[in-house]
C-alpha cells in the first residue's frame, strides 16, 4: 500500500518527508538496513546476514506498494534515509488477518530528533485505516529506549520470550511482545 508524501518538521527544525519507499530507492534501502544493523544489537540480523539484491529488493519495494495489507513508510532527511517502519499482516487467515505486525528502525545520528514519534503515529494510523484491529510487535528486553516510546503511544507488554535472541558474544536477551487495540 502506498504512503503519499508528508513533510513533517523534526525536533531540531530539521524537515523531514515521509512517503513510501519505491523501486529507486532500492540501494539507499539495502544500505540503511546494512547500517542499522551494524549501529546497535537491536537489529534481529547482523551486517554479513543482509544478502539483498537489488533486484531482490526492488520486487519487495513493488509488492509492498502493491499490497492492501501491508505498508511500508521511509523518513528522508536531505534526500538520506534516516527511519524506516512498516506494517504488515500476520497472515491471511481468516482468524489471522486482523492482526498487524510492526516494525521500525532509526539511523543512529537520527535517534531523538522525534522521527520514531511521527513513524509511529503514521503507522497506527495507517492500520486504522487498513482494518487491522491491533498491532502487534516484539522488541528487545534492554531496549529502555523503544519500549517507553511503544508505551507512549498505547502498546502494553503482551508476553516474553525467554532467550529469544543470542548475540555473538554467547548472551541472551529475551524478547519482549508488545501490543495495543486500534
Amino acid at each position: 500500500m502506498r504512503f503519499g508524501e508528508k513533510e513533517i518538521e523534526l525536533k531540531d527544525g530539521t524537515t523531514c518527508i515521509l512517503r513510501s519507499p519505491n523501486e529507486q530507492d532500492a540501494e539507499k534501502m539495502i544500505e540503511y538496513l546494512k547500517m542499522t544493523s551494524e549501529e546497535t544489537h537491536f537489529m534481529v540480523r547482523y551486517l554479513e546476514e543482509i544478502n539483498l539484491t537489488t533486484d531482490k529488493e526492488i520486487e519487495l519495494l513493488k509488492d509492498n506498494l502493491n499490497s492492501n495489507k501491508d505498508m511500508m513508510i521511509a523518513a528522508f532527511v536531505n534526500n538520506e534515509l534516516a527511519g524506516n517502519a512498516s506494517i504488515s499482516c500476520v497472515r491471511d487467515h481468516i482468524k489471522l488477518k486482523h492482526r498487524a505486525v510492526f516494525g521500525i528502525s532509526i539511523k543512529e545520528e537520527y535517534w531523538n530528533n522525534g522521527i520514531g514519534n511521527v513513524l509511529l503515529k503514521e503507522v497506527i494510523e495507517q492500520a486504522r485505516q487498513i482494518g487491522y484491529e491491533q498491532i502487534e510487535l516484539a522488541v528487545f528486553s534492554d531496549n529502555e529506549k523503544a519500549k517507553a516510546l511503544y508505551k507512549k503511544y498505547g502498546f502494553e507488554v503482551w508476553g516474553n520470550r525467554k532467550n529469544a535472541y543470542k548475540l555473538k558474544d554467547g548472551t541472551y536477551h529475551d524478547e519482549i511482545i508488545m501490543g495495543r487495540m486500534i
